[in-house]
Parts: structure tokens; sequence; C-alpha cells
């Protein structure tokens, strides 16, 4: 029976591998996406999970959850064949259907001979009725709501990065484009964080016929069911049934904070996919420790060397957890015996089947160059000499759900002698705490991990913790007077830590169309069809210069190449990132010399200037950013000069310009005069305060006006003077406007500040506001900025809807910080914080209309 099954299953996804060959236009393209990505991934890895005889606990429902790890595997290994053999990898298309083929033959012989149940079911309970229907039920909804939202295109997000990639690969047959985004880049325009995984992604956009924006957007609705199962495998091994059920649907609330993060919807992304297949390994490794078998440790290292293949800090996670767990088993038993010696086999094993993947990984990647990446990122000064990971990682992960990993994980202890997965679940939490929490272990990390030491907080298994410990508080209800007491009051505590995220569940489940059209205004799609224009119009290959935004988006909805990328999304090994950042943002510049312009487009050989007045906000960025102001005088300084920039688009808010070297070039022998810019008047002009080293000295403040009420936007001009050139680097201005706690009420300045949150949340109104710009809006660098002369810096802010009314003191700072802002523990408890600034001015918040805000004690 179980090798027709066999059979019947391979036939249906051989030939619909065949039909998508034959090209299955009439189906829409999320359906041959769905229907491609199965037959490539997971067709393949069923194969290998019969030939292996393995599967998941849990039984056959959850099998899926295995068979994506196997079948990247086996086309991780497909693909670094035609790696070596210098074949272009879009071959692969049609040939894995022979290859798969041949694999379902072995794997239906293998049926024949061994017609009994799979290797690592035997014995072990199958997920089924009630919890099998829940479990299912919450794949189900991660399905429907990634399929509804898709993956996240915002233009902040990592997607527009990856799709270009994949778009380049396809054109060219490479797995490694060098050209993915700039032109003649060589080595340094190949991105060493992207792997093999995009080689699937790529064949997946092949076999679907579709562009790789589409194949992108609608793998999450496979991927994330796929993640809900592998977490559900793990709850089986802990409670059975029960953990199975309580850990999908932990996973599904709670994911990234919550349902309405766009976490979920990543897990298309390299680094998730990886954080699923380690995830997997961890399972296969537990489930082997559990009931030692072959098949499992097999599988083990089959779904270990899968993580790496996708991304490479897979293979440090793996050796984090495995070894922690090892070391675990070691100290509860005090000596080297069974399980550690089967851990320790399977580890190597493991180590085995992962090092071909990390050795070509580590040779291929060179010493991080780009000091947008290099910088110390996302550290808490805990005093001088020791940091660690900033703890507001913790909560923009997990977000309140966190409490439940110390509250059940206290009643861990029972159950470590006799579990090895209860155990992993004690060992894999504290390695996570240490890589991110403890100074010795950040330290000797950070050079060599960077960043990525802010996603150990993926490796805390909170959706596990809440499998484990939920069930057997519901149990405990059953037992004495005093369990009842104490399982009621924790089950309380749980269900108010998760109940957010179940808000936030409900509220994305109704309200889709308003998440999805307000991702929608923050994507690069709203100027889609310029893009596609432009790709029409001009020959393959042209490089753009536009602002950041638009750039990133140009190499995703065409095959140009750009000048520049947005911040964080240009590649570790690229020397030349901040400076083409620069170089966008001078030749730009809607008051800069022509001079600076000319040599910036004939550097870059610039075919297409792009500008983009179609944001619905002003773009977060760090260097600098397209606003509404900018465009209008950009356009304007390009207008006047129609010889040297012939418009080719022009849309109203969105234009595109080919420029004339030659006249150009005439250009750059005038001079501008650049407004708001002037020599600094010693007895005339205020005398400039100081801000700390690296930043310019302040002048004053005006604000117009100077009382609003809640809502109100309010214009002001800060005026700056430079002692000396500053480096390039990302600065933002920090105004901060602070008013007295009601009643007259001083704290200690050690615990201000979480007196004043405490008070701000039952009173429902805030006394502390902060607004952030760049300076002059990122257009005149503060590199650029000339000793003694004075800069006026424009802008506007909006006075929040929840403050208080009252007078505020307005102080002002000039911040250089990296993208993952560095802080001292003090910011969290102190007022005079890393944002707390020179006090300035004066400012007085109105009671809103209809409503009243008492002032504080000697405000008037």
């Amino acid at each position: 029976m179980r090798a027709s099954r066999t059979g019947i299953l391979a036939i249906a996804l051989l030939a619909i591998h065949a039909l998508l060959l034959a090209g299955l236009e009439r189906l829409p393209a999320e359906a041959r996406v769905v229907l491609a990505a199965v037959v490539l991934l997971l067709s393949p890895g069923l194969a290998w999970l019969r030939l292996l005889r393995a599967g998941p606990p849990g039984g056959a429902w959850l099998a899926p959850a295995w068979a994506l790890g196997m079948g990247v595997a086996w086309n991780a290994v497909l693909l670094s064949v035609c790696a070596l053999a210098r074949v272009p990898f879009t071959a692969l298309t049609a040939a894995s259907l022979p290859l798969n083929a041949m694999l379902w033959l072995a794997a239906w012989r293998a049926a024949v001979a061994n017609p009994g149940s799979e290797g690592a079911a035997r014995g072990e309970r199958s997920l089924s009725g009630v919890a099998l229907a829940l479990t299912l039920l919450a794949a189900a909804a991660a399905a429907a709501h990634a399929l509804r939202l898709g993956a996240p295109l915002l233009y902040v997000s990592d997607s527009p990065d990856h799709i270009g990639t994949i778009r380049r690969m396809l054109e060219h047959g490479q797995l490694f484009p060098s050209d993915a985004f700039f032109r003649a880049a060589g080595s340094a325009g190949v991105d060493p964080r992207k792997f093999l995984w995009h080689g699937d992604v790529a064949l997946v956009v092949r076999l679907a016929r579709v562009s790789p924006l589409e194949a992108w957007r609608t793998l999450p609705a496979l991927l994330s069911p796929l993640l809900v199962l592998n977490m559900a495998a793990l709850g089986m091994l802990l409670s059975g049934p029960a953990g199975a059920a309580v850990s999908a649907w932990v996973l599904l609330l709670t994911y990234g904070h919550s349902l309405a993060s766009t976490v979920l919807r990543e897990t298309v992304y390299a680094a998730k996919l990886a954080d699923q297949l380690a995830l997997a390994t961890s399972v296969a490794v537990l489930a082997d420790l559990a009931r030692p078998s072959r098949p499992a440790r097999l599988a083990a290292a089959v779904l270990a060397a899968a993580a790496a293949s996708v991304h490479v800090f897979a293979a440090f996670q793996l050796a984090l957890v495995i070894g922690a767990l090892a070391c675990g088993l070691w100290l509860r038993d005090r000596a080297i015996r069974e399980p550690l010696t089967r851990l320790v086999g399977t580890a190597l094993a493991c180590a085995l089947a992962v090092l071909p993947f990390a050795l070509w990984q580590v040779l291929r990647t060179p010493t991080p160059v780009n000091p947008i990446h290099t910088d110390p990122q996302g550290l808490l000064w805990l005093w001088s000499g020791a940091r660690v990971v900033s703890p507001g990682v913790i909560w923009e992960w997990m977000g309140p759900a966190f409490i439940l990993i110390p509250l059940l994980l206290i009643g861990l202890r029972r159950e470590l002698r006799e579990s090895a997965a209860a155990l992993w679940l004690l060992t894999t939490t504290l390695a996570a705490t240490a890589v991110l929490f403890v100074p010795p272990v950040v330290d000797l990390l950070r050079p060599r991990l960077g960043y990525l030491l802010m996603r150990a907080v993926w490796m805390t298994p909170l959706a596990a913790v809440a499998g484990w410990g939920l069930p057997r508080l519901a149990a405990q209800l059953r037992g004495s007077p005093r369990e009842r007491l104490s399982a009621a009051l924790m089950l309380a505590v749980s269900a108010l830590a998760l109940m957010p995220a179940a808000r936030d569940a409900l509220d994305t489940a109704l309200h889709g169309g308003r998440i999805e059209a307000s991702e929608y205004g923050r994507s690069a799609l709203p100027w889609r069809s310029e893009l596609e224009w432009f790709d029409s119009h001009f020959p393959a290959g042209s490089v753009v210069l536009a602002d950041p935004v638009t750039s990133y988006a140009v190499p995703m909805l065409s095959s140009g190449h750009v000048v520049t990328l947005m911040d964080q999304h240009s590649s570790p090994s690229d020397p030349h990132a901040l400076e083409r950042l620069v170089d966008a943002r001078d030749a730009l510049d809607p008051q800069g010399e022509w001079s600076r312009a000319a040599a910036v487009v004939k550097r870059y050989g610039v075919d297409a200037i792009m500008l983009n007045d179609r944001f619905r906000e002003v773009p977060p960025l760090d260097y600098w950013t397209p606003r509404h102001g900018w465009f209008v005088a950009g356009r304007a300084r390009f207008d006047a000069h129609p010889e040297a920039f012939e418009r080719v688009l022009d849309h109203g808010d969105f234009v595109i310009y080919r420029p004339n070297g030659a006249a150009l070039d005439a250009l750059a022998r005038g001079w501008t005069e650049r407004q708001g810019v002037r020599p600094y008047r010693p007895g005339i002009d205020p005398i400039a305060h100081r801000l700390g080293s690296g930043s310019p000295m302040v002048l004053d403040l005006w604000l117009a006006p100077r009382l609003a009420a809640p809502g109100d936007s309010v214009r002001g001009v800060l005026r700056w003077e430079c002692e000396r050139r500053l480096p390039v680097g990302s600065y933002v201005v920090a105004l901060r406007f602070d008013r007295a706690l009601p009643g007259g009420l001083f704290p200690p300045a050690w615990i201000a500040k979480p007196v004043r949150k405490v008070i701000e949340k039952f009173q429902r109104e805030r006394y502390r506001f902060r607004d952030d710009h760049l300076p002059v809006g990122g257009d005149f660098g503060v590199d650029l900025w000339p000793p003694g002369m004075v800069v006026r810096d424009s802008f506007t802010v909006v006075v929040p809807r929840d403050v208080a009314a009252g007078d505020y003191r307005v102080g002002v700072r000039m911040v250089h910080q990296p993208h993952y802002p560095n802080l001292r523990l003090s910011d969290y408890f102190f007022e005079e914080d890393s944002f707390a600034g020179l006090v300035v001015g004066a400012f007085r918040v109105s009671p809103p209309p209809g409503g009243a805000s008492n002032p504080p004690r000697g405000s008037r």
C-alpha cells in the first residue's frame, strides 16, 4: 500500500512539473508559482524522505516541513555542480524533471523493498484529531495571510535587493552576478550575503513563467505554513499533540512580534528560511536523541546542509545550539555517555554536511570594507569597555510575549533529566542570551558577525517554550488546590502576554485591505509603470542617477543599473558604497555645483536621471532622502537647461531626463551660489554653542508659531556653524520637547525616565516628544559645510496628538549614529540620554479644541 501511495504521489508531482514546462498559462500567476515551488522543492524533498525512511515527529501531515529542507539541499547540490561546471544554472529548469523522476523511481523501489512505515515515525504517535485540525488551521491561516498580503515590497525592506539580484541572475545565467546593481562593479559588486537560495527562486520564476517580483511576492504563501509545521513538529516532541497545536498557534501570533508586522511574510528571505531550516535540523537532532536511528541522523545532516546552503549564518547558529545542548548534557550527567555520545556523532555528521557550503561561502567572502556595515551598530554600553546588544531587540522581535520564556521555564527543571528536548529549550535560550547580553561574548563575536549579532534573538524558542509549558499548566488545573491556583495565575499572565498579539492578528484579518494600501504607498509600485517605460525605451544596462529609494527599485523593475543604493542595502564588500551615496547626493543637489554633477555623470556613465515626487511620506533614510521641496527645486534646475538635460518622460511627479555630456561640461564651467549659507558675523550673529566633538555648533532656533495645539504643524529653522570639516556619515538632528511632570513631581534622576513613562501610561498623555530630521534634508551634507560659514537648516515639526498642554523646553542635538543606534545603559533610566541636547528655546502646547489639559504648577 505504501509503495502504491508513493507511486501515485510521484506521478502526480512529475505530471505537474511536465505541465509547467509545457506552460500552464491559463492558471493564475500565484497558482503557477506555488506549483513550481512544490515540484522544484517539495517534490525532491518528499522523495528523499521516502528514500531515507525518515519523517518529523507527528507523522505524514508534518512531512512537508522536512521535505522543504531536503529539496533545498538537493537543489543546492545541483546548483553547486552547475557552478563548478560553469554551466548556466537555468538549465536545471528542464533538467530537474528527469532528475526528480530518477529520485522518485528510487523512492518507489525502496518502498517496494521496505513496505513498513517510515523510519522516524515507527513507534511514535502521529498528530491526529483536534490537535491535527488546530495545527493545520494555524498553517492555513499563515498561508492565507501570506497569500493575501504577499512578501513585503516596502522600499525600506530587503525585497527590492533580492528581486533585483534574481532578475540579473536570470539575465546572465550566473548564480553570483557582479553587476546586479552597478555596471562594471567587478568583485565588489558580488554581495556575499546572497548564497544558493536565490538560485532556487530563479528556477521557480523560470518554471512558473512569471516575473521575479510576482514569484517573490507569492512564495511566502508556501513557506510560511511550512514554518508553522516545523514549529509544530518541535512542539510534538516536547508535549505531544497539544504541544504541537499550541506551538503552531503561538508562532503564528508572535513570530516577529505579531501578525501585524511583516516578518511572517518574510519567510522567502534567505535569513528567515535558514532560520526555519535550522529549526528543522534541531528537531531532527532531538528526534534522533529520543529514538536513535540512522534515518533521523541522516535527516539532521541533510537539513543542516540545506540551512547552510541558504545562509552561512545558519552554520554558526547550529554550532551554537547543538554545542550548547552538548554542554547541557555533560553538565546534567557529569559523564560522557548516552545520549551525549549520540549527539556528538550526529553533530559530526551535520558538520561534515555543512562544511563544503560553509567553506565555499567563507572563501568567496572578502573582508567587509563598507563603512555603512562595519561600524558597530545596535549595541548598548553598560559601562566603559563593556557592551551588549541593545535589549530593544527582544521587544521588537517578541513584544510582551517574551515574558512567557522566564515564566514557563521556571518549571522546566523537573524534566531536564528525562527529556533532551526540554534541555534543548533551556540551553538554546541561554546560548542566545549569552550571544546577546554577555559582554565578553559580544566583544568576541562582533568583529566577525557585526550587526548579525542582533539575529541571535531569532534563536530564542518562544513558541516552543509555550508549546512545552502551556499544556502542562492546563493539566495542573486538575491537580491539588495549590497546583490549580498556581496554574491558573500563570495561565492568566500568559494570556495577558499573548493578548496584544492576538488582538493584532484579529485586526490584521479584519483590515488586511488597509494594511495592503499602506504598504503599497510605501513601496516602489506607485512608479512601477515609469520604470517599465524606462526598461522598454533605454538599452539594457543603462545607468540611472536618482535618489536612493528610486535607485533601489530600478534593478527590481528594469534591466537598468544605478549609481547608488539605499543605506544598509549595499554589499558589505563594496568599498565605494558610502562614496556612491555621496556622489548621487551631490549630483542631484538642487543648489550643487554643475562641475560636481558633470563629474558624477561621467564617472558612472549615467544614461538617465530620474526625479521622483510620488512618495506619500518622506522616506526614513540615514544619509539623504527625497522630499517634495527637493523635487521641485531639482526639476527647476534641470528644466532650466534643456540643452543639457533632455526631458524624455514627464508625468508631473515623475520625470526622466537624458543627460547631454557636452552641454553639461559647458555648464560645469559656471558657478552656483548656494542659498542659506553665508559667513559667520562676529558681534552680530549669536555665539555658537558646542554640542560635542563630531558635531557642528548651533547658533539659535526659530519656531513659528511658538504656541500650537496637538496635531498642528510648526515650521522651524536652526542655524549651524562648523569649526572644521566633518567626515562623511549619517547625521540626524534631534529636537526634544520636555515639560515638567504634573503635580510638581521630580523623581530621582537615576529613575526619572521609567517614572515618566509610567505616569504617561496612566495619564494617557505624553510630557516629552522628539522630532528627528536630516540636516538640511540631507541635500547639503554636513561633510560639505565649510568652516566659518552659517548654514540655515529648515524643517517642520508635527505636534503629536497625545502630548499634554503646557510649557516645553526645546533642546537640540546633532547625533552621528549608524543605522542601528548605539545606546548607553543610562539612556533607559536617565532623562539626560543620548538624544538630550542644548536647550535653545521654549514652546507652548495649548489644549486641543474641545478638550483640556492641566499645565503643571509653576508653568505659567
